[in-house]
């Protein structure tokens, strides 16, 4: 049987027809997507930052960075709060905070786009972190974002 080229469409047509709702929907604005919200972090992440903690800002109040890094664990509870502890050290300065028992407890806004932020009060002071969702919800890339430190952080759902 010879195909001819009208057959040949009609074909590809209706292969096209039975493949397309196979294909995942991709929500878009322009070049970014806009499917992400707060039901889009949920379970626990293992993290780790690194960065300063700025001069007037800093436990001494001389004006000079501080060295600051921590690590630990967040869960996300897809409404909008989070939970933490970490161990940090602050210019060799060892501080826990929170626990597994008592974690450090804020909320957190997922915009469209996949970025947010990340908010909790602790050590008398108003924190906030701006992330952004990576690797399908797998991975957050983590930054400062109050005026009180410079850094960058990974955190990796467990």
């Amino acid at each position: 049987m010879k195909m001819t080229l009208k057959n040949r469409t009609a074909l590809v047509a209706l292969l096209f027809g039975l493949a397309l709702p196979l294909v995942s929907t991709v929500y878009a604005s322009g070049h970014f997507a806009t499917n992400y919200s707060n039901a889009s972090l949920t379970g626990v992440y293992g993290y780790s930052s690194s960065g300063e903690h700025l001069g007037p800002s800093n436990p001494n109040n001389n004006g000079t960075n501080i060295p600051a890094d921590s690590v630990g664990v967040m869960w996300f509870d897809g409404n909008g709060t989070f939970e933490f502890h970490d161990t940090a050290d602050l210019g060799g300065f060892v501080i826990q905070r929170g626990t597994a028992d008592n974690p450090i407890v804020g909320i957190y806004t997922v915009n469209p786009d996949g970025t947010g932020t990340t908010q909790w009060f602790s050590n008398g002071s108003s924190h906030t972190r701006a992330f952004v969702i990576v690797d399908s919800g797998r991975e957050l890339q983590l930054g400062a974002a109050d005026g009180l430190d410079t850094g960058r952080g990974v955190a990796k759902k467990q």
